[in-house]
């Protein structure tokens, strides 16, 4: 999988952004006490569900928790004291439901953010690459499955866009060349490295892993 294809979006790369400007550069740097100091968050273990504060910048999380899981609900807490404001007690459901689905991101990409993702040594099995990401940043493995996912996904859609937009310009070519006619030439195929990355991601996203995962 040709990572250099991949495209981070603005949140993504704000969070980078943030997190190498705190020293926060490779996946054992992801400690959760270490990421409250760097951005200036509370954290509190007590009795009780898990919530945050925006205006105190405060994170509660129950003090018996599975560290995996731990550490999920702590980035979408995370999102909420960073990028929110506002009390969701009291905040219309359109506009709840904008920073729940906004946190969900946040999550996939400060948990494992894609930085870090290409400097590990990723295998072409998918597997073994969602292995490796759950062992590197210590998530459960549905997440560094959907991670996976989503990066594999993103990847695509960028070498279909642009094979579409190449496609579609040799027709306007041919056509105002006069060469679109019946019996021309059609458009060039697909170069021999486009569907080698097609070919492989197709492969790896049929194949798909066991969600039977691993408690």
């Amino acid at each position: 999988m040709d990572l250099s294809l991949y495209c981070e979006t603005e949140l993504e790369n704000w969070i980078s952004s943030r997190y190498i400007e705190h020293g926060i550069h490779h996946p054992a740097d992801l400690n959760i006490e270490e990421i409250c100091a760097a951005f200036a968050v509370d954290l509190v273990e007590y009795e009780g569900p898990p919530f945050s504060c925006n205006q105190s910048d405060v994170i509660f999380l129950p003090k018996r928790m599975d560290a995996r899981v731990r550490r999920v609900v702590f980035f979408h807490e995370l999102c909420h004291v960073l990028r929110h404001a506002g009390n969701q007690k009291h905040m219309p459901e359109l506009f709840l439901q904008h920073q729940e689905m906004e946190a969900e991101r946040f999550l996939q990409y400060a948990a494992a953010p894609f930085f870090m993702i290409k400097e590990l040594p990723l295998s072409e099995s998918q597997k073994e690459s969602v292995d490796i990401i759950a062992s590197e940043f210590s998530l459960p493995y549905e997440l560094a499955y959907n991670r996976l996912l989503q990066i594999q996904n993103r990847i695509l859609n960028q070498v279909t866009t642009k094979e579409s937009t190449r496609y579609m310009q040799q027709l306007n070519e041919a056509d105002s060349n006069g060469e679109h006619a019946p019996g021309g030439p059609p458009p060039a195929a697909p170069s021999k490295e486009t569907r080698r990355i097609l070919n492989q991601l197709y492969a790896q996203l049929d194949k798909g892993v066991s969600k039977s995962w691993p408690k």
